[in-house]
Order: structure tokens, then sequence, then C-alpha cells
């Protein structure tokens, strides 16, 4: 192989190497955490979206126990028996008279194997509408597990918003902190100068301080906001992902049309409760069956001797069987009015749950639209704040101004900025409760692409 080629492999080999390094690395925790990557994290980690798989999984099973009573069975049976006589019958003459012998009808010791096979014909509805009933129950897991999704989703969504708001709360505080440590310096140096008392200096400290404490604060709020978002999404997102920065605004917040009209069309909880309600009507529709006359066929093919494996008998039967449940101690009849029972109790919270979700819908839009009219507001008072406290700190340094004023400033800004900050997250939290009340969740369509 000449140099040439040799290189060329080589080069090959490397970079095969570098985009493994790379698809790995790629693979690893890490860049920007967007809401949609919290979500997306949610739904891959939060135990409560396998426990909701889970639960299907019950009931697909369940259904499909349901669905297997119309199937035959087939057993297979294998039988030793042994009487302290050999079976014998009386064998009788022409006209009844005993002969006065016996004739041998089986043996002392018997071994039998058999297979049978069993096939229910007719139920009169029974089977039938209780594999409707289990089909109806499974349709109602899966609508509470969508549920679960937007719930976990929406956890996910909020937290990333709590998160995101305790990180620009810390920035205010760091603002405020910076502010007041400028205002401080200033002060030294007019005190310095014997132009002010030592009281305005002391007075500016004790604002430092308080200053130092409030970013204490708000830095305890960034953990603890960490804790609730790794908690909601079931990873560690500290130290893993890098955050972007927080939002100043909350963007395009559209205000939906009808979202209470929506909700009632398709919320989740509903769908399930009416799938409840129709599962329970089949169910007592299956306990009725129970009383109706029923037909199946049965079917065996066995060998029977006095050894193992019996060939001295080789034989099968066909039976079929009607039968007609006359009297059961009123236990179809109980288990009917049980489950008819059930049905009333779903069909009033439905009702019941109309209402509520009317009432979440109120009570998000009302936050939603609140929040959207304090921004302006709060956007106009930052800008009024930050032009009082430039006026306030240069008519201080002009000495036409107080100390108290400038002091009276700086909080009064840094109170309009967190105002700010909150009326932005407010406006993205109540946005997320009320997609989370009309029941949808376009983030959670993006996470399962």
């Amino acid at each position: 192989m000449s140099r040439r080629a040799i290189l060329a492999l080589s080069i090959l080999l490397l970079s095969l190497f570098v985009l493994t390094l790379g698809r790995r690395a790629w693979a690893e925790p890490g860049g920007d955490l967007s809401v949609e990557a919290a979500v997306s994290l949610a739904m891959e980690n939060n135990p409560q979206i396998k426990i909701a798989e889970k639960r299907v999984e019950q009931a697909k099973a369940r259904s499909r126990g349901a669905s297997a009573s119309k199937a035959p069975t087939l057993t297979a049976s294998a039988l030793y028996q042994e009487t302290w006589m050999e079976p014998r019958y009386p064998v009788y003459l022409a006209g009844g008279v005993p002969a006065g012998e016996y004739a041998l009808a089986g043996y002392r010791e018997t071994w039998k194997t058999a297979l049978t096979l069993t096939w229910l014909l007719y139920s009169s509805g029974s089977v039938e509408n209780s594999i409707r009933a289990a089909n109806l129950a499974l349709e109602a897991v899966r609508a509470e597990s969508a549920r679960v999704e937007q719930g976990v989703a929406h956890a996910a969504k909020r937290a990333f918003y709590e998160l995101q708001r305790a990180r620009a709360r810390a920035t205010v505080a760091e603002e405020a902190l910076s502010l007041a440590l400028e205002h401080l310096r200033q002060v030294e140096a007019l005190y310095r100068n014997g132009i002010v008392a030592k009281n305005e200096v002391l007075r500016v400290k004790v604002a430092v301080s308080e200053a130092e404490l409030n970013l204490i604060r708000a830095k305890n709020g960034i953990d603890v906001a960490f804790s609730a978002l790794e908690r909601a999404t079931g990873t560690t997102i500290k130290g893993s992902y890098s955050l972007p920065d927080p939002a100043m605004n909350p963007g395009q917040v559209e205000i939906p049309d009808n979202p209470a009209q929506t909700a009632l069309s398709i919320r989740p909880e509903l769908k399930a409760l009416e799938f409840s309600g129709r599962s329970a009507r089949a169910a007592a529709a299956a306990a009725a069956g129970e009383k109706g006359p029923s037909l199946y066929i049965q079917g065996d093919a066995f060998s029977a001797g006095q050894e193992f494996y019996p060939d001295a008998v080789d034989d099968w039967k066909i039976i079929a069987v009607a039968e007609w449940k006359l009297y059961d101690g009123g236990r179809s009849r109980a288990r009917k009015d049980e489950a008819l029972a059930v049905a009333g109790e779903l069909l009033q919270r439905i009702e019941d749950m109309k209402r509520q979700v009317e009432l979440e819908v109120s009570v998000s839009m009302l936050d939603l639209r609140s929040a959207l009219q304090r921004l302006d507001v709060a956007a106009a008072q930052v800008a009024f704040a930050e032009e009082d406290h430039r006026m306030a700190v240069a008519r201080y340094a002009a000495q036409v101004g107080t100390n108290i004023d400038a002091l009276d400033a700086r909080v009064a800004l840094s109170n309009s900025k967190t105002q700010l900050v909150d009326a932005v997250y407010d406006a993205l939290c109540a946005d997320s409760d009320v997609r989370f009340a009309m029941g949808i969740d376009p983030e959670i369509l993006k996470s399962k692409r």
C-alpha cells in the first residue's frame, strides 16, 4: 500500500472517530433548554407518564381477557382413578328378567387422557356486552392518560417559567445592589469632603445590606425553582443544560375565541367520564344477559385404560348444551342495578365536571387578561422609575436633592422592574393555564414528533 493510500485511510478513520465522538456529545445532555425541550424531557422521564402507560396496558389486558370469552377453549387433561371394587352393572334378559350376572363397566384402576374443546355460541348478549364494556373502559383510561400527559406538560412549562422568573428577579436584585453600591461610593465621597453627615452614609449602608439580602433570597429562589423543574421533568437540569436569558416580554400571546366551548368539546376528563358511563351501561346489559339462555358445544377426544399410556378405550364425543338460568338468588339483578347506578353517578359527575371546566377556563382567562393589561402599565412604570432615579441621583450629586429621595427612587426602580418581570411571567403562566384548562397543548405534539 502506497503512502498516499495509507494517509487517505488514516484521514478517513480519524474523521469517522471525530464524527462518532460528535454524535456522542450531541446525544448527551446540553445546549439551551427551551420550554419545548423541558416538555420533551418531562414526557420522556416523568414517572407519571410511565404510570399512565401502565394503566393503559392494564386496560388493554382486561379488554383482551374479555374478548377471549368468545373464543373456544382447548383443554388437555389426565386422570387417574382407583376404586375399591371393579365397577359392574347387572345384566337383564328380555322382559327385564335379571340374568344373575354382572357386566364389567370399567376398571378398578383407571387412567384417562382427554382433549376437550368448549365453545360458547350464544350468551344472550352477556359476553358481547362484557367485551364492549371492557373496550369502552380502555378508551376511558386512554383519555385519562391524555390528561396526565397534559398535566405533566403544563407542570413542566410552569416550572420552566418560574425558573426564568426567579432568574429575572435575581438580575433585578443584582442591578439594585449595583445601584446601591454606586450610591454608597457617591455618599462616601461627599462625606470625605465634609458635604454630608455620617448618618447619610450609614443609611445608604443599610440600603446596601438590604439589597444584598434581597439578592441572597433571589438566588435561593433560583435553586428552589431548579428543584421544581427537575421534579417536573424527571431529570437533572442544573449543570446539565444552559438556560436562555430571561424574557422581558411574553411575545405573542393570543386570547383564544370561545375557550369554554372548546374545553367542553375536547377536555379528556369529560371524554373519560363519557366512556366510563357507556362502559357501565354495557356492564349492566352484560349482567342482564346472564339470566338469559346460553348455548355452547363441547367435544371430547379421550383414551382410557388400566395402564398409562391408556389405549384400551379410544373414543370421542360431542355435546351441545342449552342452559337458561331461571334463578340465581338475585345476583345478576344486583350486578345490573350496581352498573346502572354507576352510570347514573358518572352522568352527574359529567355535569359537575362541565361546571368545573367552565370555572377553570373563566379564571385562567381572567388571569391572562389581567397579566396582559399589567404589561403595558409595568413597562411604562419602569421607564418612569428609571428617569426618576436618574434625576434623584443627579439632584443628590448636585446637593439640591436629599439622600432619602435617591434611596426611594432606587427602591421604586427595583420594585417596578420586579413588577414587570412578574407581569411577563404571569402572562406566560396564564397562557399555559388557559391551554391546560382548554385541554390543548401544542408542546406535547411537538415533543412526540
